[in-house]
């Protein structure tokens, strides 16, 4: 997989692999379809939506909503998201398109995490699966509503989910790095039009791959990574407050008094992610 991801890069184009593993990445609203089929009980599914502290462990409940909202909110998402911008050549006529793809992007990996967290719900204390330990059990929320065919589009879910995610983490240090220190960067271009660019890359696939090659647990991996990404949080943040309200680089289109409450919410939340993350991971991990 890792070549794989590499040889995407070294050969392709942002275009393809903004649209072409955006456009696979479809059959994860599998998920969503399953939900439906499984038909929850929707009352309780909205009492369950109301924010709740737990009655046990409280701990580890926290370090996983930690874990969930640095995964949702990760600093190379900027780099990517706003290189790929400068990729397509976006202008100000963009601003519409741009406040689409943020609010439909969200709201589509928002819905199927919704729609995993009603699966199990409804599927793992039958089976008396109180914490899961492995990709493989999570596979179990789709076979109740698909049969057979359920493993398969789980698996092709996390497949290009995956390699997606992949390909835009590589993507993000190079452009993070490359723009840094001022060398020629876009993914567009041909490798010997920017080597070190390439270079980047490549190096970061080959270091992704030593964890798993020394044989670490993949779930515990991912989930050890997503509170990290909550720990550096405030790096990727802060400078939001001071760059959109700065006229020399955003002009007319400075932050309002709501958009400015919004960012310094989210700056608040940053640190104090930033402060509990690292306790959460020793007690609650």
């Amino acid at each position: 997989m890792a070549i794989a991801v590499w040889l995407l890069l070294w050969q392709g184009t942002f275009g393809i692999i903004e649209d072409g593993v955006s456009f696979l990445g479809l059959i994860a609203l599998s998920i969503v379809v399953a939900m439906f089929v499984m038909s929850p009980p929707w009352a309780e599914v909205a009492h369950g939506a109301m924010p709740t502290l737990p009655d046990n462990d409280p701990l580890h409940y926290a370090f996983i909503a930690v874990g969930i909202l640095g995964a949702v909110i990760s600093p190379y998402l900027f780099f990517f998201y706003s290189s790929g911008a400068i990729e397509d050549k976006w202008d100000k006529s963009y601003f519409g398109i741009n406040r689409a793809i943020a609010i439909l992007g969200m709201s589509f990996g928002a819905i199927i995490s919704v729609a995993i967290i009603v699966l199990a719900a409804m599927i793992y204390p039958p089976h008396g699966i109180e914490d899961v330990e492995g990709y493989e059990q999570i596979a179990m929320i789709l076979t109740p509503a698909f049969g057979g065919w359920g493993l398969y589009l789980f698996s092709g879910s996390l497949l290009i989910t995956c390699f997606g995610a992949a390909l835009e983490v590589s993507l993000a240090q190079s452009y993070l790095v490359a723009q840094g220190f001022g060398w020629n960067w876009s993914e567009s271009a041909r490798p010997r039009t920017d080597p070190a660019f390439c270079l980047v890359y490549t190096i970061c696939i080959l270091i992704a791959v030593i964890p798993i090659a020394l044989g670490l647990d993949p779930l515990t991996v991912t989930i050890f990574s997503m509170a990290i990404t909550a720990v550096s949080l405030p790096f990727g943040v802060v400078p939001f407050i001071f760059l959109m309200n700065d006229r020399k680089y955003v002009g007319n289109h400075v932050n309002g008094r709501i958009g400015n409450t919004v960012v310094v919410f989210v700056i608040a939340l940053a640190f104090l992610f930033a402060i509990v993350t690292i306790p959460l991971q020793i007690w609650g991990g």
